[in-house]
C-alpha cells in the first residue's frame, strides 16, 4: 500500500469538540432524561412513510446490519491477507471488533436505553437502543475503507470519500425510518465511531511507520 497521509490536526480538534455534546448527551441518557426531539422525529417520518421509502430504507437497513457487514468485512480480510497487507489486516480486525464490543457488550447495556416503540419495519432487534452500532460500526468501516484507497487512489479521494459519507447517511436515516433508532442514538453513534475510527487509523499509521 502507498504511504498514508498524516491525520489532519482538524480531525483531532473535532474529536475534542464532539466530545462535549456527546458526554452531555450520555449524561442525559445514563439520567432516563430522554430528548423531546426524539419523538418529535418519529413522528414526522410515520407521518411522512411511503410504500417506496419503506422498501429502499428496509432494505437498506438489512443489506448493513451486522451479518452482512460481518461478511463483506469477512471477504475484505482475505483479499488484505492475499495482498499481505499484513498493518491493514491488523488495523481493520481493531477498528471492527472493537467497535463492536464496546457498543453492544459495554454501551448499550450500560446506558439501557429502550428502542422506539412499536410497530416497526424490521424484526428481530436487541432491546437496546444506544449508541447505534448500525451507525457507528458502518462509519467505522467504510472510512476506514476510503482512507485506504483514497491512498492508492490519490485522484479519487473526493469520490471515495463522497461515497462513503452517502452510505453512512442511509444508513443513519434509514435506522431511524425503520423505527430501530432514536436520532440521538444514531448521533451518538457517529461521534462514538468517529473517534474510534480516530484511534484506529492512528493504530494503522503507527503499525505502517514500524513496518518501514
Amino acid at each position: 500500500m502507498n504511504k498514508y497521509q498524516r491525520l489532519s490536526k482538524i480531525n483531532f480538534y473535532s474529536f475534542l469538540l464532539l466530545l462535549i455534546p456527546f458526554t452531555i448527551l450520555c449524561g442525559q441518557i445514563l439520567t432516563k432524561n430522554y430528548p423531546v426531539v426524539d419523538l418529535q422525529i418519529v413522528e414526522i417520518i410515520r407521518e411522512n412513510r411511503s410504500a417506496i421509502l419503506d422498501f429502499f430504507f428496509v432494505n437498506t437497513y438489512r443489506i448493513t446490519d451486522t451479518y452482512v457487514t460481518g461478511s463483506l468485512i469477512f471477504i475484505i480480510l482475505i483479499f488484505l491477507v492475499r495482498q499481505r497487507y499484513w498493518q491493514e489486516v491488523k488495523a481493520l480486525v481493531f477498528a471492527t471488533l472493537g467497535i463492536l464490543i464496546l457498543v453492544d457488550r459495554i454501551l448499550k447495556p450500560l446506558f439501557d436505553r429502550p428502542r422506539p416503540p412499536k410497530p416497526r419495519l424490521v424484526a428481530d432487534l436487541s432491546p437496546d437502543s444506544f449508541p447505534s452500532g448500525h451507525a457507528a460500526g458502518n462509519l467505522v468501516l467504510y472510512f476506514y475503507l476510503s482512507f485506504i484507497f483514497a491512498a492508492r487512489y490519490p485522484k479519487l479521494t473526493k469520490y471515495i470519500y463522497g461515497l462513503a459519507t452517502i452510505i453512512v447517511f442511509l444508513v443513519g436515516f434509514g435506522s431511524m425510518y425503520v423505527n430501530a433508532h432514536w436520532a440521538t442514538d444514531i448521533l451518538a453513534g457517529y461521534v462514538f465511531g468517529y473517534c474510534w475510527l480516530l484511534i484506529s487509523l492512528a493504530l494503522l499509521k503507527f503499525l505502517s511507520y514500524k513496518q518501514n
